[in-house]
């Protein structure tokens, strides 16, 4: 598992996952997208957590809502520049205590997940 103490020797793009751990990513975004999850905003105490996270925090721009499923947290950060060359305009990540327990990038909001009330589309 990465955690925040496995962090040196790490690129500055990148927070030293391996293709196993990509893989493993991948999978579990593919089946956590279809699990319902009711978005939230985010308190002020919760995004300066999520900004000053030595990993997460170096991912997209702010943090667009959170959300606690199964006992690990969910964050949702967004960016200003997405779309190519840019990454997607989503990242997500899932923390199991400390440990990255998934991580992706998305520009489509999954179908079963409800966005936050001030950050839903008109």
């Amino acid at each position: 598992m990465l955690t925040c103490d496995t962090l040196d020797g790490v690129s500055s793009d990148g927070f030293g996952q391996s293709v196993t751990d990509d893989l493993r990513f991948l999978l579990r975004f593919r089946r956590c997208r279809r699990t319902p999850v009711a978005w939230r905003d985010p308190t002020p105490a919760e995004m300066d957590f999520w900004e000053a996270h030595p990993i997460v925090g170096r991912f997209a721009d702010s943090t667009y809502a959170v959300a606690e499923v199964d006992g690990r947290r969910w964050v949702v950060r967004d960016r200003l520049w997405f779309g190519w060359p840019d990454p997607p305009e989503f990242a997500w990540f899932v923390l199991d205590g400390e440990a990255v327990w998934a991580a992706a990038d998305f520009n489509d909001w999954p179908r079963a997940w409800k966005r936050p009330a001030a950050s839903a589309p008109d």
